[in-house]
Protein backbone atom coordinates (compact mmCIF):
# COMPACT_ATOMS: atom_id res chain seq x y z
CA UNK A 1 0.00 0.00 0.00
CA UNK A 2 1.45 3.56 -0.92
CA UNK A 3 2.08 6.16 1.34
CA UNK A 4 -0.69 8.28 0.03
CA UNK A 5 -3.14 5.57 0.16
CA UNK A 6 -3.02 4.91 4.08
CA UNK A 7 -5.84 6.06 5.92
CA UNK A 8 -8.18 9.04 5.31
CA UNK A 9 -6.85 10.37 1.86
CA UNK A 10 -5.51 13.53 2.19
CA UNK A 11 -3.41 13.79 -0.86
CA UNK A 12 -3.56 14.25 -4.05
CA UNK A 13 -1.76 14.00 -7.32
CA UNK A 14 -0.47 16.91 -8.91
CA UNK A 15 -1.53 16.21 -12.48
CA UNK A 16 -5.14 17.63 -10.99
CA UNK A 17 -3.65 21.18 -10.01
CA UNK A 18 -1.69 21.98 -13.33
CA UNK A 19 -1.45 25.84 -12.30
CA UNK A 20 0.68 24.80 -9.18
CA UNK A 21 4.55 25.90 -9.05
CA UNK A 22 5.47 22.22 -8.88
CA UNK A 23 3.69 20.79 -11.82
CA UNK A 24 6.49 21.53 -14.06
CA UNK A 25 8.22 19.01 -12.12
CA UNK A 26 6.08 16.19 -12.37
CA UNK A 27 6.99 12.85 -14.71
CA UNK A 28 10.55 14.47 -14.77
CA UNK A 29 12.81 11.64 -15.59
CA UNK A 30 15.63 11.77 -12.79
CA UNK A 31 17.41 8.69 -13.65
CA UNK A 32 17.37 5.56 -16.22
CA UNK A 33 13.71 5.29 -16.49
CA UNK A 34 12.68 6.69 -13.22
CA UNK A 35 10.55 9.44 -13.15
CA UNK A 36 8.96 11.53 -10.32
CA UNK A 37 5.23 11.14 -8.90
CA UNK A 38 4.18 14.48 -6.82
CA UNK A 39 1.12 14.11 -4.67
CA UNK A 40 -0.30 17.80 -3.12
CA UNK A 41 -1.34 17.24 0.69
CA UNK A 42 -3.10 20.16 2.49
CA UNK A 43 -1.79 23.65 3.30
CA UNK A 44 -0.11 24.41 6.09
CA UNK A 45 -0.84 27.18 8.93
CA UNK A 46 1.07 29.61 6.78
CA UNK A 47 -0.35 28.99 3.34
CA UNK A 48 2.84 26.62 2.18
CA UNK A 49 1.61 23.51 -0.14
CA UNK A 50 2.78 20.27 1.56
CA UNK A 51 4.38 18.18 -0.80
CA UNK A 52 5.70 14.11 -1.42
CA UNK A 53 7.73 12.69 -4.41
CA UNK A 54 7.41 9.03 -5.80
CA UNK A 55 9.59 7.11 -7.77
CA UNK A 56 8.30 5.47 -10.65
CA UNK A 57 10.50 2.94 -11.91
CA UNK A 58 9.75 1.31 -15.25
CA UNK A 59 11.63 -1.82 -13.93
CA UNK A 60 9.93 -1.78 -10.68
CA UNK A 61 6.93 0.20 -10.77
CA UNK A 62 6.31 2.87 -7.91
CA UNK A 63 7.71 3.27 -4.67
CA UNK A 64 5.72 1.97 -1.98
CA UNK A 65 6.98 4.95 0.06
CA UNK A 66 7.95 8.06 -1.01
CA UNK A 67 11.28 9.33 -1.38
CA UNK A 68 11.29 13.11 -0.55
CA UNK A 69 8.60 14.97 1.41
CA UNK A 70 8.68 18.78 1.89
CA UNK A 71 6.70 21.72 2.03
CA UNK A 72 6.63 24.88 -1.27
CA UNK A 73 6.13 28.51 -0.61
CA UNK A 74 5.34 31.13 -3.45
CA UNK A 75 5.58 34.89 -2.94
CA UNK A 76 5.42 38.94 -3.77
CA UNK A 77 8.83 39.47 -2.28
CA UNK A 78 11.92 37.29 -3.62
CA UNK A 79 12.34 35.80 -0.42
CA UNK A 80 8.86 34.14 0.23
CA UNK A 81 9.60 31.80 -2.87
CA UNK A 82 11.32 29.21 -1.19
CA UNK A 83 11.19 25.17 -1.40
CA UNK A 84 11.87 23.04 1.90
CA UNK A 85 12.44 19.19 1.78
CA UNK A 86 11.94 17.98 4.99
CA UNK A 87 12.63 14.58 4.81
CA UNK A 88 14.72 12.23 1.94
CA UNK A 89 15.50 8.49 2.30
CA UNK A 90 17.73 7.22 0.20
CA UNK A 91 16.63 3.06 0.50
CA UNK A 92 13.22 2.41 -0.98
CA UNK A 93 10.82 -0.30 -1.24
CA UNK A 94 9.36 -1.48 -4.43
CA UNK A 95 7.43 -4.43 -5.08
CA UNK A 96 10.50 -6.87 -5.35
CA UNK A 97 12.36 -5.74 -2.41
CA UNK A 98 14.52 -2.48 -1.04
CA UNK A 99 16.68 -0.38 -3.45
CA UNK A 100 19.05 2.41 -2.16
CA UNK A 101 19.01 5.26 -4.44
CA UNK A 102 22.41 6.65 -5.96
CA UNK A 103 23.50 10.03 -5.31
CA UNK A 104 22.92 10.91 -8.83
CA UNK A 105 19.21 10.30 -8.68
CA UNK A 106 19.34 12.51 -5.46
CA UNK A 107 21.20 14.87 -6.94
CA UNK A 108 18.76 14.97 -9.94
CA UNK A 109 15.57 15.55 -7.70
CA UNK A 110 16.92 18.64 -6.09
CA UNK A 111 18.22 20.03 -9.23
CA UNK A 112 14.33 19.62 -10.67
CA UNK A 113 12.94 21.09 -6.95
CA UNK A 114 15.96 23.67 -7.71
CA UNK A 115 14.20 24.97 -10.98
CA UNK A 116 10.93 26.33 -9.05
CA UNK A 117 12.97 28.90 -6.74
CA UNK A 118 13.57 32.09 -8.21
CA UNK A 119 15.85 34.48 -8.33
CA UNK A 120 15.96 35.40 -4.75
CA UNK A 121 14.73 32.71 -3.52
CA UNK A 122 15.85 30.05 -1.44
CA UNK A 123 15.92 25.99 -1.10
CA UNK A 124 16.53 24.39 2.75
CA UNK A 125 17.07 20.81 2.90
CA UNK A 126 16.94 18.71 6.00
CA UNK A 127 20.45 16.94 7.47
CA UNK A 128 19.03 15.64 10.19
CA UNK A 129 18.54 12.03 8.14
CA UNK A 130 21.04 9.17 8.06
CA UNK A 131 21.61 9.82 3.97
CA UNK A 132 22.89 13.21 5.43
CA UNK A 133 25.20 12.37 8.17
CA UNK A 134 28.32 13.47 6.75
CA UNK A 135 26.81 16.67 6.01
CA UNK A 136 26.03 16.87 9.82
CA UNK A 137 29.53 15.93 11.28
CA UNK A 138 31.03 18.59 8.81
CA UNK A 139 28.72 21.70 9.57
CA UNK A 140 29.29 20.76 13.38
CA UNK A 141 33.46 20.46 12.67
CA UNK A 142 33.24 24.29 11.25
CA UNK A 143 33.44 23.44 7.72
CA UNK A 144 31.85 25.78 5.59
CA UNK A 145 28.32 24.81 4.21
CA UNK A 146 29.70 25.44 0.62
CA UNK A 147 32.29 22.41 0.62
CA UNK A 148 29.89 19.70 3.19
CA UNK A 149 28.30 17.25 0.27
CA UNK A 150 24.98 18.71 1.04
CA UNK A 151 25.99 22.12 0.15
CA UNK A 152 28.17 21.28 -2.40
CA UNK A 153 25.09 19.73 -4.56
CA UNK A 154 23.16 23.25 -3.17
CA UNK A 155 25.91 24.93 -4.85
CA UNK A 156 26.55 22.60 -8.01
CA UNK A 157 22.68 23.78 -8.83
CA UNK A 158 22.50 27.47 -8.32
CA UNK A 159 21.42 27.57 -4.24
CA UNK A 160 24.30 28.27 -2.82
CA UNK A 161 25.44 31.81 -3.57
CA UNK A 162 24.84 31.92 0.17
CA UNK A 163 24.45 29.68 3.19
CA UNK A 164 22.45 29.32 6.43
CA UNK A 165 22.74 26.61 9.06
CA UNK A 166 19.52 26.29 10.84
CA UNK A 167 21.31 23.54 13.25
CA UNK A 168 18.93 24.87 16.27
CA UNK A 169 15.10 24.81 15.76
CA UNK A 170 13.56 28.01 16.42
CA UNK A 171 11.53 27.83 19.29
CA UNK A 172 11.39 23.44 18.65
CA UNK A 173 8.62 24.50 15.67
CA UNK A 174 10.83 24.56 12.88
CA UNK A 175 11.71 20.42 12.04
CA UNK A 176 14.86 18.79 11.47
CA UNK A 177 17.98 20.72 11.28
CA UNK A 178 18.64 22.23 7.97
CA UNK A 179 20.62 23.96 5.60
CA UNK A 180 19.36 26.69 3.75
CA UNK A 181 20.83 27.96 0.14
CA UNK A 182 20.12 31.20 -1.39
CA UNK A 183 19.59 32.29 -5.35
CA UNK A 184 21.65 34.96 -6.10
CA UNK A 185 19.31 38.09 -6.84
CA UNK A 186 21.78 39.32 -10.39
CA UNK A 187 25.10 38.65 -11.51
CA UNK A 188 26.42 41.45 -8.72
CA UNK A 189 25.07 39.90 -5.72
CA UNK A 190 26.13 36.25 -6.87
CA UNK A 191 29.77 37.58 -7.62
CA UNK A 192 30.22 39.03 -4.47
CA UNK A 193 28.76 36.14 -2.30
CA UNK A 194 31.00 34.07 -4.30
CA UNK A 195 33.87 36.72 -3.30
CA UNK A 196 32.55 35.64 0.42
CA UNK A 197 32.89 32.08 0.10
CA UNK A 198 35.86 32.05 -1.28
CA UNK A 199 37.65 33.85 1.72
CA UNK A 200 35.34 30.85 4.21
CA UNK A 201 37.24 28.52 2.53
CA UNK A 202 40.60 29.32 2.43
CA UNK A 203 40.52 30.81 5.80
CA UNK A 204 39.23 27.45 6.91
CA UNK A 205 41.65 25.36 4.61
CA UNK A 206 44.83 26.67 6.99
CA UNK A 207 43.26 24.55 9.99
CA UNK A 208 41.59 21.88 7.75
CA UNK A 209 44.30 19.47 9.07
CA UNK A 210 42.34 19.58 12.71
CA UNK A 211 39.54 17.52 11.30
CA UNK A 212 38.92 13.75 11.56
CA UNK A 213 40.59 11.96 8.85
CA UNK A 214 37.75 10.22 7.42
CA UNK A 215 35.97 14.11 7.02
CA UNK A 216 39.39 14.88 5.20
CA UNK A 217 39.27 12.55 2.99
CA UNK A 218 35.68 13.53 2.12
CA UNK A 219 35.52 17.28 1.89
CA UNK A 220 39.23 18.09 0.58
CA UNK A 221 37.70 16.50 -3.33
CA UNK A 222 34.70 19.56 -2.12
CA UNK A 223 37.17 21.83 -1.19
CA UNK A 224 39.61 22.08 -4.07
CA UNK A 225 36.89 21.80 -6.69
CA UNK A 226 34.81 24.72 -5.36
CA UNK A 227 38.07 26.80 -4.80
CA UNK A 228 39.01 26.15 -8.86
CA UNK A 229 35.44 27.22 -9.75
CA UNK A 230 35.09 29.78 -7.90
CA UNK A 231 38.27 31.65 -8.53
CA UNK A 232 37.25 30.81 -12.22
CA UNK A 233 34.10 32.28 -12.50
CA UNK A 234 35.56 35.69 -10.17
CA UNK A 235 38.81 35.36 -13.19
CA UNK A 236 40.88 35.01 -10.44
CA UNK A 237 44.58 33.35 -10.48
CA UNK A 238 44.91 29.84 -8.67
CA UNK A 239 46.76 30.81 -5.23
CA UNK A 240 46.66 33.07 -2.50
CA UNK A 241 43.58 35.48 -2.89
CA UNK A 242 44.48 38.74 -4.61
CA UNK A 243 41.21 40.81 -4.56
CA UNK A 244 40.84 44.40 -2.70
Amino acid sequence: MSGSSQGTRVWKPISDEADHELFIANGREVGDGVFLEIELGPKSKVGSSNFQIFLDSKKLGRARFPVVRGLQNSGKFPGFNWLEITYFTDVLEFDDGQVKIPESIDLNIIAVLSEIVPNGGHLMIEYDSIPRKTTARALSAGVPPIITPLGSMMFSIGCGVAFKDWYISEGGREGPRKLQGFKAIDAHHERIRFGQSLDSIEEFMSKFQDLDWDLQILIRPLADATITLLRSKLELPHGPPTRS
